[in-house]
């Protein structure tokens, strides 16, 4: 199956898919986490008396057991990308296959709690048209032996509703909003939902940042060591920086996010314009570079203090550089549907 995005129109959207919420999963190789995020979804479902719902599974090629546990439940249906994969691609299938005017995402390690759903809808409407809330992060070693390390709260310090353009990959948005900026980019690998939230602010809907807990994140830190350095040369951590930076340098709500997770970024790019002048402010960046590896949190059983301050130094230089040279392109949806069990 391939569709386009431009031959999807919003005013072309049956009306009789008002009034109901669709729950889109996406994942791959989740198999330890799918059934805990499948089951809250159902149980938040169940909970909330919602008689009109239902759960789309979409899968980017697992080579695990994730499609296998999706086809037990009957009434899950389940997508399988049969082309090129990326969460943004994932979340545009299971947008184009939903029947709801309420869509929710959540990726597959996370587990959806039942009670933050009445607090964002009421009378099968959300409040508010762009709506997240807290997430709590729990930590595991690696993926092989998957035992639990640390946990924390992803939004520190979120004691009242807030409003700001970041969401992550859990949310929920109506389904006119979704498609009046054709849901997400195809072209990023990560940070899609980033993206998104910068192309919606600008147009005037920021992010509604409820204080209540929306999901819990079964993972490994991103700022794991073996992960970091597999994003570093896969190319992934060149989305989330020199793309992103180089698609929003007019939309006034991407410096926020530079100066707050990625200042020393900033501060190389101004040590190399003035070196030529001072031949010592590349040892400010240097500077600048110790005392972020100081202020940044880390995850127990996490790498050393010098194997994290050189990922932030061959991070920034890669990001610098991807900005000129790295030009992803947008990808197309080729994608099918898989029978569930009988």
């Amino acid at each position: 199956m391939y569709l386009l995005w431009n031959a999807i129109r919003v005013d072309s959207i049956n009306k009789s898919f008002y009034k109901m919420i669709s729950f889109i999963v996406i994942g791959k190789n989740e198999g330890k986490t799918i059934k805990l995020c499948i089951d809250s979804v159902k149980n938040a479902i169940a909970h909330n008396k919602y008689s009109d719902a239902e759960i789309i599974y979409v899968d980017s090629k697992s080579t695990d057991n994730s499609i296998s546990i999706a086809k037990q439940y009957k009434d899950v249906k389940i997508f399988e990308i049969t082309g090129t994969c990326n969460a943004a691609i994932a979340r545009n299938i299971g947008a184009i296959e939903s029947k709801g005017n309420i869509l929710c995402f959540l990726d597959a390690d996370m587990e959806l709690q039942k009670d933050f759903l009445p607090i964002v809808i009421k009378n099968n409407k959300l409040i508010y048209p762009f709506i997240s809330g807290q997430l709590q992060n729990i930590f595991y070693n690696n993926y092989k032996e998957w035992k639990q390390i640390d946990s924390n709260y992803l939004h520190r310090g979120l004691n009242n509703d807030t409003y700001n353009v970041t969401t992550g990959g859990y949310f929920i948005i109506n389904r006119d909003l979704w498609f009046s900026v054709k849901g997400m980019n195809t072209k990023y690998r990560r940070s899609q939902d980033l993206d998104l939230g910068l192309r919606l602010a600008k147009k005037g809907t920021k992010l509604l940042r409820k204080k209540e807990l929306m999901v819990k994140h079964n993972t490994i830190d991103y700022k794991n060591s073996q992960r970091m350095w597999k994003m570093l040369f896969d190319g992934s951590l060149l989305f989330q920086t020199s793309v992103l930076y180089r698609d929003h340098v007019f939309n006034k709500y991407i410096y926020k996010k530079i100066i707050r997770k990625d200042y020393s970024l900033l501060f190389l790019i101004i040590s190399i314009l003035f070196m030529f002048v001072y031949i010592y402010s590349i040892f400010i960046y240097l500077l600048i570079i110790i005392i972020r590896n100081i202020l940044r949190k880390n995850v127990k059983g996490n790498s050393s203090f010098l194997s994290r301050l050189l990922m932030i130094l061959l991070t920034d230089i890669n990001s610098l550089i991807g900005i000129f040279v790295f030009f992803p392109k947008k990808h197309k949806l080729f994608y099918k549907q898989i029978l569930n069990e009988k």
